[in-house]
C-alpha cells in the first residue's frame, strides 16, 4: 500500500496519497498486533511442551532458564 501511496504522490494526487498511506499504517499496526498475539501463543505452546518433557510443575520457560543457568 505504501507503493501505491508513492505512485499517487508521483502523479500529484496528494490527498489520495495521504489516505492510502494512512490506511497502510493502520494495516501495518494491525499486522504487528496479530504477530504479537501469534508469538504469545507460540511461546505458551513451547512452555507446555517443555513442561511435558521436563516434568516441570510450573510451565514457564523463563523460570526453567533461570533455574538452569543459576549460579550457586
Amino acid at each position: 500500500m505504501a507503493i501505491v501511496s508513492m505512485f499517487f504522490i508521483y502523479i500529484e494526487y496528494q490527498k489520495t496519497a495521504q489516505v492510502v498511506f494512512a490506511a497502510s499504517l493502520v494495516a501495518f499496526c494491525w499486522s504487528i498486533f496479530l504477530s504479537l498475539i501469534e508469538i504469545r501463543l507460540s511461546t505458551k505452546a513451547i512452555e507446555i511442551e517443555l513442561s511435558d518433557m521436563e516434568g516441570l510443575e510450573d510451565p514457564s520457560v523463563m523460570e526453567y532458564l533461570k533455574k538452569k543457568f543459576e549460579r550457586d
